[in-house]
């Protein structure tokens, strides 16, 4: 390494990088070592995939290689994890150097740890995007996972069911117990709900007490021990401020594609399964039944 580039980048506030063509680590300043805790002895001769998180998609790499080998600087929010395993994030542009001839001869990177402002970030797009009260996700991400879901399923051929949620008498508990009791019937509910499906799934507030669940790669028999989990969680009595409150829910579902191809349709069929549960006394669920057609005399 030109011995002037060297002390150039030895004295750079950002943390650099230098592998060669390869992708083998050849140098490290001392403030990458300070970021990543690793030792320029310790990086000597490894790649930069030591540093990986496992939280990139293959496609961001994919990105990065194509800009890379086509001479092209590449820029992004790296999620990276330190030596003792401490995620963190950096801002980095990565440079392919080359030789008169037009090769590759390097790549250097220059990055600057940005994991505060990424933390900011994420606070602030969650609390767009989830519900102060449950902390479920709210209706915009529901309906952006929902429509991710119906093109993945089509995509593939699996099947998926929207259910639609319902606490009985839910005017009840407010009217009778105040506000605060509701709220904390609301907060055992989706907590109780959410602890029934797994992680892939989504529980969602979507209105006052109406809570929507997408089970992913489920067919009506698959959904129906997950909703009567659903339910027989929910009949247990809970506690508030030595009140003992229930709250029993009535459940809709429309499943894909029987019920329906659209994620609208869907939702629309498994909200008018839910008033049928609701009609026939609570504390259970329904799926929709699609109407038979009316025979001509």
């Amino acid at each position: 390494m030109d011995p002037d580039f060297r002390r150039a980048i030895d004295q750079c506030p950002d943390a650099v990088l230098v592998t060669d063509g390869a992708g083998t680590i050849v140098y490290a300043n001392p403030v990458f070592e300070r970021m990543t805790g690793y030792s320029a002895g310790e990086l000597a001769g490894r790649t930069p995939a030591l540093l990986k998180s496992g939280l990139h998609e293959a496609d961001f790499y994919r990105a990065l290689w194509r800009a890379l080998l086509a001479g092209d600087e590449f820029r992004a929010l790296f999620a990276n994890r330190r030596k003792g395993g401490e995620l963190y994030y950096e801002d980095k542009i990565i440079q392919p150097l080359l030789d008169a001839q037009g090769r590759v001869t390097h790549f250097v990177s220059y990055g600057r740890d940005a994991t505060e402002r990424a933390r900011e970030f994420q606070k602030l797009t969650h609390a767009a995007t989830h519900d102060s009260l449950t902390d479920l996700p709210n209706r915009g991400l529901f309906l952006d996972r929902l429509g991710q879901a119906l093109r993945q399923a089509t995509r593939r051929g699996e099947p998926l069911t929207v259910a639609i949620l319902d606490i009985d008498r839910f005017r009840d508990t407010n009217n009778r117990h105040g506000h605060l009791a509701g709220d904390a019937v609301l907060q055992a509910v989706a907590a109780r709900t959410r602890a029934c499906v797994r992680e892939a799934d989504t529980v969602a507030r979507i209105g006052g007490d109406e809570i929507a669940i997408l089970l992913l790669g489920a067919a009506q028999a698959d959904a129906e021990s997950v909703l009567a989990k659903v339910v027989a969680a929910n009949a247990a009595p809970l506690q508030h401020d030595g009140v003992e409150l229930r709250a029993t829910v009535s459940i809709g579902a429309a499943d894909f594609p029987h019920a329906a191809k659209e994620g609208e349709a869907l939702r629309k069929h498994a909200d008018a399964a839910m008033y049928a549960a609701k009609a026939a006394g609570g504390n259970g669920y329904r799926f929709w039944v699609k109407p038979q057609a009316r025979l001509e005399s």
